[in-house]
C-alpha cells in the first residue's frame, strides 16, 4: 500500500518542479521583454542615447533586477545583436542548403537580403551597429564573424552559379555584394524621401548583382 507520506513527498516535488518551470519561463519572458525594449530603443534613439537605467524604466522593473540578466551594457547589446542574428540568419542558411538550383537560390537569397536591408527597424538598428564597430575593435570582430559565415556560404553559391569562379573569387564577390546591399540602407526604404532615379532603384541592383555573379573572373 502507498503510504500518505510518499504521496505527500510526491506531490512536493511535482509541486517543485511546476515551481522551477514557472520561474524559467518568467525568466525568458522577462528576457526577451529587455531585449526587446532595447532593440526599440537603440532603433529610435541610437546606441548613445541608450542605458540600462533607461530600459529598466521603459520595462517598469529595477536596475539590479536587470543586471541579473545583463550585468552590462555591453552585455545586453551583444544579446540584442544576437537576437537579430538569429531571426534572420537560419532562413538564409536554409535557402543556402536546399537542393534549388544555384539560381534559385541566389534569387531567394537577394530576395530575404532586400526585405532585410529596407526594414526600417533594421536600418536604424544596424546602422548604429556597423558605426560601433567602426571604432570598437571588438564588436568589430563580432560583426565580422557573425556575418563571415554567411558570406563565405554565398560565395560558394555564386562559384556554383558561376563555374568561371573559384571559391576564393566567389567569395570575394560576395562581399562585394554585401557592401552593395548594406549601402542600400542609405537610399531604400518606407522612410526615405521620394526622388525620381529611385524609382526602380530595388530592380536596378537586384539586376546589377545578378550580373556582379554572373560575370567572368576579372
Amino acid at each position: 500500500a502507498i503510504e500518505n507520506s510518499d504521496i505527500e513527498k510526491c506531490d512536493n516535488r511535482q509541486q517543485k518542479r511546476l515551481s522551477s518551470v514557472t520561474k524559467l519561463d518568467k525568466a525568458a519572458d522577462r528576457t526577451r521583454m529587455i531585449i526587446r525594449a532595447t532593440h526599440e530603443s537603440i532603433s529610435e534613439n541610437g546606441v548613445r542615447q541608450f542605458t540600462l537605467r533607461s530600459i529598466a524604466q521603459q520595462c517598469d522593473i529595477h536596475l539590479k533586477t536587470l543586471q541579473h540578466y545583463f550585468p552590462t551594457r555591453n552585455d545586453l547589446l551583444k544579446a540584442v545583436f544576437q537576437e537579430r542574428m538569429d531571426k534572420y540568419l537560419p532562413p538564409l542558411m536554409e535557402i543556402l542548403h536546399s537542393v534549388d538550383s544555384a539560381l534559385c537560390r541566389f534569387n531567394k537569397i537577394i530576395d530575404q537580403l532586400f526585405d532585410f536591408s529596407v526594414d526600417i527597424e533594421n536600418q536604424r538598428f544596424f546602422t548604429e551597429i556597423f558605426s560601433m564597430a567602426q571604432s570598437d575593435p571588438q564588436w568589430m570582430a563580432l560583426v565580422d564573424t557573425k556575418f563571415e559565415l554567411f558570406y563565405n556560404r554565398i560565395g560558394d553559391l555564386i562559384s556554383e552559379l558561376n563555374p568561371d569562379l573559384d571559391r576564393e573569387a566567389g567569395r570575394k564577390r560576395a562581399l562585394a555584394m554585401g557592401s552593395m546591399m548594406e549601402g542600400m540602407m542609405l537610399f531604400l526604404g518606407e522612410n526615405k524621401p521620394p526622388r525620381p532615379e529611385r524609382d526602380g532603384l530595388d530592380q536596378e541592383i537586384r539586376g546589377l548583382l545578378l550580373l556582379m555573379a554572373q560575370a567572368p573572373r576579372l
